[in-house]
């Protein structure tokens, strides 16, 4: 009779820990679909230290680049914005562009192409520090756009030089549900990227993070993940059960195993 009993108590708790699972995936799937996603503006201002940078106005950005600079810095698309920043090392300037493929009839206007340029500045003669280029997927994504809510010019460590955090995503069919976003970092000379992929379900859900993210001063990092919270407070990114957990044991992919 004992075992009976035991056997039963058993079984009933392997159905509760089965039901509890598939609560939890559930909800995590109903999260993503009900979630409704705050607007990313294209004209947000970049997260500044004020005291060592700036946004540019219109009539300096267009003084500054030229339509002959531009020729010369191998930009074609349209400069919406542009920032300069001051360090122990150097003088930048951060420029943003960014190419219109269409308005829809819903009278939103959808980008196919993004172009950032990091420049160091000797008296106006420009080197470029790095780019970021970035095009949707013409068979399922919508637009492409630099989400200047979460990207950052500060410096996040306290040495004395400026730590850019710059980040850009996609819409896809579901808007932000199946788009991607990038987050690129740097430090000093060196520079890392993370890639993620967002998904309705879980299982779709991936992000790809350069290893030598987690060689970066622990203040970058910990920028990133605030910044990786907020997209998902916001609707605009889904990312695996306990990421927080994986990223503290330095993974470099992170996926529904």
């Amino acid at each position: 009779m004992q075992k009976i009993l035991l056997y039963s108590a058993f079984l009933i708790l392997l159905s509760c820990g089965k039901q509890a699972k598939e609560s939890k995936e559930n909800s995590e799937t109903t999260t993503a679909q009900n979630v409704t996603a705050l607007p990313i503006q294209r004209d947000a201002t970049i997260l500044l230290d004020t005291a060592i940078a700036r946004k540019l106005s219109k009539k300096e950005m267009n003084t500054i680049f030229t339509n002959k600079r531009q020729i010369q810095l191998g930009i074609s698309n349209e400069v919406y914005q542009a920032y300069t920043y001051k360090d122990d090392a150097n003088e930048y300037y951060l420029v943003l562009t960014d190419h219109r493929k269409n308005i829809t009839k819903e009278k939103d206007t959808l980008y196919d192409n993004v172009y950032a340029l990091n420049l160091i500045n000797n008296n106006y003669q420009f080197k470029k520090r790095s780019t970021i280029k970035g095009e949707i997927d013409g068979d399922w994504e919508t637009s492409i756009g630099f989400w200047n809510q979460y990207s950052e010019l500060s410096d996040l460590d306290g040495d004395g030089t400026v730590d850019p955090i710059i980040v850009y995503g996609t819409t896809g069919q579901n808007k932000y549900k199946d788009g991607r976003v990038r987050i690129v970092a740097y430090h000093q000379k060196k520079r890392v990227t993370i890639k993620h992929q967002n998904s309705e379900i879980e299982d779709g859900r991936i992000t790809k993070i350069n290893k030598n993210f987690y060689n970066f001063p622990i203040e970058i990092q910990e920028a990133v993940k605030a910044k990786m919270k907020l997209m998902i407070k916001n609707g605009h990114a889904f990312f695996v059960d306990e990421w927080e957990k994986d990223m503290q044991n330095k993974a470099t992919r992170l996926e529904k195993m």
